[in-house]
């Protein structure tokens, strides 16, 4: 059968029925239909848009001659291991396969890919692929594991010289860029930058003579523009980045394709961070932002150094970061962790646990929900019934905050009521399934002040159900569902006057978890 693909990828196609384009057509994931020979003969705008095409041309073409995928090591995917042509050769599916995408000058995108055939209208086999754009909660992830490793360095780190260094590699090693190197003016008669900390491609670095100088060439690169404005200076692509062309000469040479400078203090210490990718466009608005606050927790970091006694302030700091960066996410849910934490603080108090652990249980409830910075914020605060794909991307959100938050060497039982909280006395909790005391006792405290604070509050799929019938399901499941002995204290909690706006969080104490 001879198709037109002169249409838009969203017309007439024949092998596709009608019903089946109005379903998908206004979706927010991508959608793509592939016939038998591999070549789009749907395309929704979503899928458009996520991929940085045209739609009107998508249709006839095989979707390897318009982009380019990568693996998430960084490999390349060769057109016959594109996913569509996968399943179409092995009628296998594909589900949650993450790729990156490459698309004309523009950053690279992430994609979440599900991939499976189909039976055309003509009686001939295609694949149907639908997708999401996961870059930003990509990007929510990295800088997760970045803050997380750069706390666990700062906790064991000790010397100053170490932790600067250990910096730059966390850099490049759990950002993945190419190099990381902080730097420092001298006020020689040269004005040269001192790079005394580096990792990545260092040999960049050898034998460069780098001022900061405006009369001197050198100086007319980004670091030294950067030093004398105080400005960020982005070059998102190097081979057409304005400026010194020695500069953008050896950066290329080193295979070099986008560049970040930035200032950042350390005390009354001017001190300069250099940022290069292999890529082209690695630094967008979003980007930049995260690594000025990265560059910002060098400064803080070194002063933790230099001051050990602020180390509990940097914890608590960092805890709190970690949860107003999930709930800046999801609007429904501002001030859910902190609550939580509270309620949870305020029950363990009530079972006469000591101060250290009720401080401990408060700080977990604070970033047990931390995961769900990878869950896309249309699952989150979508008010229909969610697809089995979209439960358990949420219900992935346990296992993901364990494993931030277990990076960081924070002290017990942080992570472990990150992956627990979700789990039931009766076993049918997820992700692990624990009974009764195989779940931890800070675990069983959240459970219940989480799912009492949730009820309590309006959500987008149910209206809010109020703290008496909120109080009135724990009760009734409790010994089923959660641990009798923290229902009862829960229950203690609020006859004694708790409430949620008089629940406050210490970051120095757990004496004062509860007005009283």
């Amino acid at each position: 059968m001879s198709t037109n693909y002169s249409e838009a990828a969203g017309g007439d196609i024949p092998e596709i029925g009608t019903s089946y384009r109005e379903i998908v057509k206004s979706l927010t994931q991508g959608v793509l239909v592939f016939n038998s020979l591999s070549e789009v003969i749907y395309a929704n705008q979503s899928a458009a848009e996520i991929l940085g095409l045209e739609h009107e041309k998508m249709a006839g073409n095989k979707i390897s001659d318009l982009i380019s995928l990568i693996n998430e090591d960084g490999s390349p995917v060769d057109p016959e291991d594109f996913p569509n042509v996968v399943t179409l050769r092995t009628g296998m599916p594909i589900n949650m396969k993450t790729l990156g995408v490459y698309r004309p000058g523009a950053n690279r995108r992430w994609i979440m890919l599900h991939d499976k055939t189909l039976t055309l209208n003509d009686g001939s086999i295609g694949v149907s692929s639908s997708f999401i754009d996961i870059t930003d909660y990509r990007r929510s992830n990295l800088a997760a594991n970045l803050f997380m490793e750069l706390n666990s360095s700062v906790v064991h780190t000790r010397d100053e010289a170490e932790l600067l260094q250990n910096m730059c590699d966390i850099v490049v090693k759990i950002g993945g860029y190419s190099l990381a190197a902080i730097g420092f003016p001298q006020f020689d008669p040269d004005r040269s930058i001192r790079f005394a900390y580096a990792s990545g491609a260092t040999e960049y670095l050898n034998n460069a003579m780098i001022s900061w100088s405006g009369t001197s060439p050198s100086g007319m690169g980004p670091a030294g523009i950067a030093i004398r404005t105080g400005e960020v200076q982005i070059a998102n692509d190097i081979s057409s980045h304005p400026g010194y062309e020695p500069w953008r000469e050896r950066a290329r040479s080193f295979g070099f394709g986008s560049s970040i400078s930035l200032l950042f203090s350390i005390g009354s210490e001017t001190a300069l961070l250099s940022v290069y990718a292999q890529d082209r466009f690695a630094f967008d608005e979003a980007t930049v932002k995260m690594l000025k606050e990265i560059a910002s927790e060098f400064g803080l970091g070194l002063e933790h150094v230099r001051s050990v006694e602020r180390l509990g302030r940097s914890l608590n700091g960092t805890l709190a970061a970690l949860s107003r960066l999930s709930e800046s996410r999801d609007p429904y849910t501002s001030g859910h962790e902190a609550r939580v934490g509270s309620l949870g603080g305020a029950i363990g108090k009530t079972l006469g646990l000591d101060l250290e652990s009720i401080d401990l249980i408060t700080k977990s409830g604070l970033v047990h929900d931390i995961g769900k910075i990878v869950v896309p914020i249309e699952i989150l605060s979508r008010p229909g019934k969610l697809s089995p794909l979209e439960f358990e991307l949420i219900k992935n959100h346990t296992s993901v905050g364990a494993d931030i938050l277990s990076q960081a060497s924070l002290p017990w039982p942080i992570s472990e009521v990150a992956v627990q909280h979700h789990e039931r006395i009766d076993g049918s909790g997820y992700p692990n399934g624990l009974k009764g005391e195989e779940i931890t006792l800070p675990a069983r405290i959240i459970a219940v002040a989480d799912v009492v604070e949730a009820m309590s509050e309006h959500r987008p799929y149910r209206p809010a159900r109020g703290l008496d019938q909120s109080l009135e399901y724990v009760r009734n499941e409790s010994g089923k569902l959660f641990d009798t002995q923290v229902v009862d204290a829960c229950m203690a909690v609020f006859d004694s006057g708790f409430n949620f706006e008089s629940g406050i969080w210490s970051s120095s104490t757990a004496e004062n978890v509860v007005n009283t």
